[in-house]
Protein backbone atom coordinates (compact mmCIF):
# COMPACT_ATOMS: atom_id res chain seq x y z
CA UNK A 1 0.00 0.00 0.00
CA UNK A 2 1.19 3.60 -1.19
CA UNK A 3 1.94 6.26 1.35
CA UNK A 4 -0.48 9.41 1.27
CA UNK A 5 0.81 12.84 0.87
CA UNK A 6 0.83 14.69 3.95
CA UNK A 7 1.24 18.75 3.83
CA UNK A 8 2.22 20.42 7.10
CA UNK A 9 1.29 23.96 7.37
CA UNK A 10 2.94 26.22 10.18
CA UNK A 11 3.40 29.84 10.20
CA UNK A 12 5.70 30.60 13.78
CA UNK A 13 8.98 30.87 12.23
CA UNK A 14 11.37 31.19 9.93
CA UNK A 15 12.92 27.38 9.46
CA UNK A 16 13.04 24.44 7.57
CA UNK A 17 14.26 20.85 8.49
CA UNK A 18 17.93 22.13 8.63
CA UNK A 19 17.56 24.51 11.36
CA UNK A 20 17.34 21.28 13.95
CA UNK A 21 21.08 20.87 14.35
CA UNK A 22 21.59 24.47 13.13
CA UNK A 23 20.53 26.80 15.83
CA UNK A 24 17.60 26.70 18.93
CA UNK A 25 14.01 25.99 18.05
CA UNK A 26 10.58 26.57 20.16
CA UNK A 27 8.93 22.92 20.65
CA UNK A 28 6.61 23.50 18.17
CA UNK A 29 9.05 23.84 15.72
CA UNK A 30 11.05 20.99 16.70
CA UNK A 31 7.89 19.25 16.90
CA UNK A 32 6.92 19.74 12.89
CA UNK A 33 10.27 18.29 11.92
CA UNK A 34 10.19 15.59 14.16
CA UNK A 35 6.95 14.53 13.13
CA UNK A 36 7.12 15.19 9.44
CA UNK A 37 10.31 13.28 9.40
CA UNK A 38 9.15 9.99 11.38
CA UNK A 39 6.02 10.12 8.79
CA UNK A 40 8.72 10.26 5.68
CA UNK A 41 10.42 7.29 7.35
CA UNK A 42 6.76 5.44 7.60
CA UNK A 43 6.59 5.61 3.57
CA UNK A 44 4.48 8.96 2.90
CA UNK A 45 5.08 11.94 1.02
CA UNK A 46 5.36 14.78 3.49
CA UNK A 47 5.46 18.42 2.44
CA UNK A 48 5.93 21.25 5.12
CA UNK A 49 5.24 24.48 4.50
CA UNK A 50 6.79 27.67 6.44
CA UNK A 51 8.69 30.76 6.24
CA UNK A 52 11.60 29.51 5.01
CA UNK A 53 13.34 30.87 2.25
CA UNK A 54 13.25 28.13 -1.04
CA UNK A 55 12.72 24.61 -1.44
CA UNK A 56 14.78 22.18 0.68
CA UNK A 57 14.63 18.71 0.47
CA UNK A 58 16.17 17.11 3.64
CA UNK A 59 15.62 13.63 5.57
CA UNK A 60 12.77 13.06 3.19
CA UNK A 61 10.83 15.53 3.70
CA UNK A 62 10.30 18.25 0.78
CA UNK A 63 9.99 21.77 2.28
CA UNK A 64 8.32 24.74 0.23
CA UNK A 65 7.81 28.76 1.48
CA UNK A 66 3.95 28.99 2.17
CA UNK A 67 1.91 31.12 -0.01
CA UNK A 68 2.74 30.35 -3.64
CA UNK A 69 5.18 27.12 -3.19
CA UNK A 70 1.98 25.64 -1.36
CA UNK A 71 0.72 22.26 -2.83
CA UNK A 72 -2.69 22.89 -4.42
CA UNK A 73 -3.79 19.66 -3.45
CA UNK A 74 -2.98 16.44 -0.85
CA UNK A 75 -4.45 13.92 0.98
CA UNK A 76 -4.32 15.47 4.61
CA UNK A 77 -3.49 19.13 5.64
CA UNK A 78 -2.39 19.68 8.71
CA UNK A 79 -2.63 22.96 10.25
CA UNK A 80 -0.45 23.50 12.88
CA UNK A 81 -2.46 26.03 15.52
CA UNK A 82 -3.91 28.74 13.34
CA UNK A 83 -7.37 28.36 11.52
CA UNK A 84 -5.59 30.72 9.00
CA UNK A 85 -4.25 28.01 7.42
CA UNK A 86 -6.54 25.80 6.96
CA UNK A 87 -6.73 27.11 3.80
CA UNK A 88 -3.23 26.44 2.62
CA UNK A 89 -4.06 24.17 0.36
CA UNK A 90 -7.02 24.51 -2.34
CA UNK A 91 -8.05 21.17 -2.37
CA UNK A 92 -6.82 18.73 0.91
CA UNK A 93 -9.00 15.11 0.73
CA UNK A 94 -9.13 16.33 4.64
CA UNK A 95 -7.84 18.50 6.97
CA UNK A 96 -6.75 18.66 10.75
CA UNK A 97 -6.03 21.34 13.05
CA UNK A 98 -2.59 20.51 15.21
CA UNK A 99 -3.50 22.06 18.26
CA UNK A 100 0.28 22.73 19.52
CA UNK A 101 -0.50 25.66 22.16
CA UNK A 102 -3.06 26.33 24.67
CA UNK A 103 -6.58 26.40 22.25
CA UNK A 104 -7.09 30.00 22.71
CA UNK A 105 -7.22 32.82 20.28
CA UNK A 106 -10.17 30.65 18.71
CA UNK A 107 -12.25 33.63 18.96
CA UNK A 108 -11.77 36.15 16.82
CA UNK A 109 -14.79 36.03 14.21
CA UNK A 110 -12.73 35.13 11.01
CA UNK A 111 -11.09 32.46 13.00
CA UNK A 112 -14.29 31.16 14.05
CA UNK A 113 -15.29 31.45 10.47
CA UNK A 114 -12.49 29.34 9.01
CA UNK A 115 -12.76 26.41 12.03
CA UNK A 116 -16.97 26.32 11.65
CA UNK A 117 -16.06 26.22 6.98
CA UNK A 118 -13.48 23.86 6.94
CA UNK A 119 -14.66 21.83 9.81
CA UNK A 120 -10.78 20.40 10.80
CA UNK A 121 -10.35 18.16 13.36
CA UNK A 122 -8.81 18.95 16.13
CA UNK A 123 -5.58 16.98 17.42
CA UNK A 124 -4.06 18.06 20.62
CA UNK A 125 -1.22 16.88 22.64
CA UNK A 126 -2.19 16.88 26.19
CA UNK A 127 -5.44 16.44 28.18
CA UNK A 128 -5.37 19.86 29.53
CA UNK A 129 -5.74 21.03 25.76
CA UNK A 130 -8.93 18.93 25.41
CA UNK A 131 -10.77 19.88 28.28
CA UNK A 132 -10.01 23.64 27.79
CA UNK A 133 -11.15 23.57 23.81
CA UNK A 134 -13.82 25.42 23.62
CA UNK A 135 -17.05 23.63 23.34
CA UNK A 136 -18.66 25.51 20.66
CA UNK A 137 -16.10 24.68 18.25
CA UNK A 138 -15.89 21.60 15.95
CA UNK A 139 -14.11 18.82 17.62
CA UNK A 140 -14.04 14.62 17.89
CA UNK A 141 -15.55 12.64 19.94
CA UNK A 142 -14.15 11.68 22.37
CA UNK A 143 -11.10 14.39 22.10
CA UNK A 144 -8.12 13.06 20.04
CA UNK A 145 -5.02 13.54 22.08
CA UNK A 146 -1.82 12.01 20.72
CA UNK A 147 1.53 13.26 23.02
CA UNK A 148 4.28 14.45 21.32
CA UNK A 149 7.12 11.96 21.09
CA UNK A 150 10.10 12.11 22.65
CA UNK A 151 13.90 12.11 20.35
CA UNK A 152 16.08 8.77 20.76
CA UNK A 153 18.92 10.79 22.49
CA UNK A 154 16.73 11.05 25.78
CA UNK A 155 14.69 8.03 25.98
CA UNK A 156 16.60 4.82 27.29
CA UNK A 157 19.42 5.86 29.04
CA UNK A 158 21.00 4.03 32.22
CA UNK A 159 20.87 5.44 36.07
CA UNK A 160 23.70 7.24 36.83
CA UNK A 161 26.20 5.78 39.62
CA UNK A 162 25.74 8.46 41.71
CA UNK A 163 24.32 11.65 42.53
CA UNK A 164 24.98 15.33 40.84
CA UNK A 165 26.27 17.94 42.55
CA UNK A 166 23.71 20.53 43.82
CA UNK A 167 22.83 22.11 40.53
CA UNK A 168 19.42 22.84 39.58
CA UNK A 169 18.49 23.77 35.75
CA UNK A 170 15.84 25.97 34.00
CA UNK A 171 15.50 24.99 30.60
CA UNK A 172 12.77 27.27 29.33
CA UNK A 173 11.60 30.17 27.66
CA UNK A 174 12.25 33.07 30.57
CA UNK A 175 9.21 34.67 30.17
CA UNK A 176 7.54 31.94 31.66
CA UNK A 177 8.44 32.82 35.29
CA UNK A 178 12.26 32.67 35.66
CA UNK A 179 12.45 36.05 37.53
CA UNK A 180 9.86 34.26 39.91
CA UNK A 181 11.85 31.29 40.13
CA UNK A 182 14.95 33.36 41.19
CA UNK A 183 13.50 34.94 43.76
CA UNK A 184 11.94 32.09 45.27
CA UNK A 185 15.53 30.62 44.71
CA UNK A 186 17.07 33.15 46.39
CA UNK A 187 15.00 33.47 49.49
CA UNK A 188 14.23 30.39 50.06
CA UNK A 189 16.19 27.29 48.25
CA UNK A 190 19.91 29.12 48.38
CA UNK A 191 20.28 29.58 52.32
CA UNK A 192 19.45 25.99 52.93
CA UNK A 193 21.76 24.63 50.38
CA UNK A 194 24.31 27.56 50.29
CA UNK A 195 27.08 25.44 47.37
CA UNK A 196 23.67 25.14 45.49
CA UNK A 197 24.00 26.32 41.77
CA UNK A 198 20.84 27.53 39.01
CA UNK A 199 21.66 27.01 35.92
CA UNK A 200 19.55 28.87 33.22
CA UNK A 201 19.67 27.72 29.81
CA UNK A 202 16.39 29.26 28.43
CA UNK A 203 17.41 32.82 27.40
CA UNK A 204 17.96 32.60 23.74
CA UNK A 205 17.47 33.74 20.30
CA UNK A 206 16.28 31.72 17.41
CA UNK A 207 18.42 33.93 15.00
CA UNK A 208 21.44 32.84 17.17
CA UNK A 209 23.68 29.76 15.36
CA UNK A 210 25.40 27.26 17.54
CA UNK A 211 28.63 28.34 18.02
CA UNK A 212 28.85 31.84 17.46
CA UNK A 213 29.84 34.38 20.40
CA UNK A 214 27.34 34.98 22.71
CA UNK A 215 28.11 38.21 24.68
CA UNK A 216 25.03 39.05 25.81
CA UNK A 217 23.95 36.54 27.78
CA UNK A 218 24.42 38.06 30.99
CA UNK A 219 23.08 40.93 29.83
CA UNK A 220 20.16 39.08 28.79
CA UNK A 221 19.62 37.68 32.55
CA UNK A 222 19.73 41.22 34.13
CA UNK A 223 15.69 41.95 33.11
CA UNK A 224 14.76 38.30 34.68
CA UNK A 225 16.65 39.27 38.23
CA UNK A 226 13.20 40.82 41.12
CA UNK A 227 14.40 43.68 42.66
CA UNK A 228 16.68 43.29 45.88
CA UNK A 229 18.53 40.05 45.14
CA UNK A 230 21.24 39.45 47.44
CA UNK A 231 24.73 39.60 45.58
CA UNK A 232 24.87 35.46 46.97
CA UNK A 233 21.93 35.07 44.86
CA UNK A 234 23.15 36.90 41.84
CA UNK A 235 26.49 34.32 42.05
CA UNK A 236 24.44 31.26 42.75
CA UNK A 237 23.16 31.74 39.18
CA UNK A 238 24.67 30.39 36.17
CA UNK A 239 23.40 31.75 32.58
CA UNK A 240 24.42 29.66 29.22
CA UNK A 241 24.34 30.71 25.83
CA UNK A 242 21.99 28.42 23.28
CA UNK A 243 23.44 24.72 23.33
CA UNK A 244 22.88 21.68 20.51
CA UNK A 245 20.39 19.78 21.60
CA UNK A 246 22.85 16.73 23.10
CA UNK A 247 24.62 19.14 24.67
CA UNK A 248 21.53 20.61 26.77
CA UNK A 249 20.70 17.08 27.37
CA UNK A 250 24.03 16.57 28.85
CA UNK A 251 23.14 19.61 31.10
CA UNK A 252 19.94 18.15 32.09
CA UNK A 253 21.79 14.89 32.94
CA UNK A 254 24.15 16.73 35.38
CA UNK A 255 21.46 18.42 37.13
CA UNK A 256 19.76 16.92 40.65
CA UNK A 257 16.46 18.31 39.63
CA UNK A 258 14.44 20.77 37.37
CA UNK A 259 13.12 23.78 38.43
CA UNK A 260 9.79 25.03 36.97
CA UNK A 261 6.95 27.15 38.01
CA UNK A 262 4.88 26.43 35.22
CA UNK A 263 2.75 28.86 33.07
CA UNK A 264 -0.80 29.18 31.98
CA UNK A 265 0.18 28.68 28.42
CA UNK A 266 1.82 25.44 28.78
CA UNK A 267 0.27 22.98 26.81
CA UNK A 268 2.91 20.28 26.59
CA UNK A 269 6.33 21.39 27.71
CA UNK A 270 9.07 19.40 25.80
CA UNK A 271 11.99 20.76 28.14
CA UNK A 272 9.88 18.84 31.34
CA UNK A 273 9.28 15.65 29.53
CA UNK A 274 12.99 15.70 28.36
CA UNK A 275 14.08 15.96 31.69
CA UNK A 276 11.72 13.11 33.27
CA UNK A 277 12.86 10.86 29.84
CA UNK A 278 16.73 11.48 30.96
CA UNK A 279 15.88 10.76 34.95
CA UNK A 280 15.54 14.20 36.57
CA UNK A 281 13.36 15.07 39.29
CA UNK A 282 11.45 18.14 38.85
CA UNK A 283 9.64 20.41 40.82
CA UNK A 284 6.59 22.05 39.27
CA UNK A 285 3.61 23.69 39.96
CA UNK A 286 0.03 22.43 38.80
CA UNK A 287 -0.48 24.74 35.74
CA UNK A 288 -1.84 24.16 32.61
CA UNK A 289 -0.43 20.55 31.36
CA UNK A 290 2.38 20.29 34.25
CA UNK A 291 0.78 17.54 35.90
CA UNK A 292 0.34 15.43 33.08
CA UNK A 293 4.64 15.77 32.46
CA UNK A 294 5.38 14.93 36.33
CA UNK A 295 4.44 12.18 38.64
CA UNK A 296 3.98 13.87 41.91
CA UNK A 297 6.00 12.46 44.60
CA UNK A 298 6.90 10.19 42.15
CA UNK A 299 9.49 11.28 39.67
CA UNK A 300 9.14 14.85 40.93
CA UNK A 301 6.29 17.14 43.05
CA UNK A 302 3.64 19.20 41.49
CA UNK A 303 3.34 21.54 44.59
CA UNK A 304 1.25 24.64 44.45
CA UNK A 305 2.46 26.70 47.34
CA UNK A 306 6.23 28.27 47.50
CA UNK A 307 7.00 27.12 50.42
CA UNK A 308 6.32 23.69 49.72
CA UNK A 309 8.06 24.32 46.18
CA UNK A 310 11.26 25.20 48.16
CA UNK A 311 11.34 22.43 50.48
CA UNK A 312 10.85 19.75 47.98
CA UNK A 313 13.47 21.82 45.57
CA UNK A 314 15.74 21.56 48.62
CA UNK A 315 15.01 17.78 49.39
CA UNK A 316 15.45 16.65 46.11
CA UNK A 317 19.44 18.65 45.81
CA UNK A 318 20.71 17.35 49.40
CA UNK A 319 18.58 14.03 49.88
CA UNK A 320 20.73 11.15 47.76
CA UNK A 321 18.03 8.62 49.25
CA UNK A 322 15.05 10.67 47.43
CA UNK A 323 17.09 11.74 44.58
CA UNK A 324 18.13 8.20 43.66
CA UNK A 325 14.24 6.95 44.03
CA UNK A 326 12.69 9.89 41.58
CA UNK A 327 16.00 9.60 39.54
CA UNK A 328 15.51 5.79 38.84
CA UNK A 329 11.46 5.87 38.43
CA UNK A 330 11.95 8.80 36.50
CA UNK A 331 13.88 6.50 34.13
CA UNK A 332 10.98 3.97 34.75
CA UNK A 333 8.12 5.36 34.07
CA UNK A 334 8.57 8.66 31.98
CA UNK A 335 10.00 7.91 28.41
CA UNK A 336 7.43 8.59 26.48
CA UNK A 337 6.71 7.55 22.93
CA UNK A 338 9.02 8.10 20.38
CA UNK A 339 8.45 9.82 17.49
CA UNK A 340 8.08 6.87 15.45
CA UNK A 341 6.24 5.48 18.07
CA UNK A 342 3.87 8.72 18.26
CA UNK A 343 3.62 8.75 14.30
CA UNK A 344 2.07 5.53 14.20
CA UNK A 345 -0.51 6.73 16.18
CA UNK A 346 -1.07 9.87 14.08
CA UNK A 347 -0.64 7.43 10.92
CA UNK A 348 -3.81 5.23 12.12
CA UNK A 349 -5.91 7.91 13.92
CA UNK A 350 -5.42 11.18 11.90
CA UNK A 351 -4.08 9.70 8.68
CA UNK A 352 -6.78 6.45 8.66
CA UNK A 353 -4.54 4.62 6.75
CA UNK A 354 -0.90 2.86 7.19
CA UNK A 355 2.34 3.10 4.78
CA UNK A 356 4.15 -0.19 4.61
CA UNK A 357 7.27 -0.76 7.28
Amino acid sequence: MSGLHVVIADATNRYDGRALAMRPLGGTETSVIQLAEALARRGHEVTCCTHTDGRVVHNGVTWLPLGAGTPASCHVLLAVQHPELLGAVRRPDRRALWVVWVPTGFRRPARLARMWWHRPRPVFVSDFQARTYPSWLPRATPPLVIPFGLPAGVRGRAPLPSAPPPRAIFASNPQRDLRWLIALWARAILPRVPDAQLHIYGIRDYAYRFGEPWQETEARLGQFLPGGLPATGRESLRPHAPEPRQALWDAMRGARVMLYGGHPTEAFCLSVAEAQALGVPAVVRPIAAMPERVRDAVTGFVIPDEATFARRAVALLTDDALWRRQHEAALSLQQGWSWDEMAARFEARVLGRAAPV
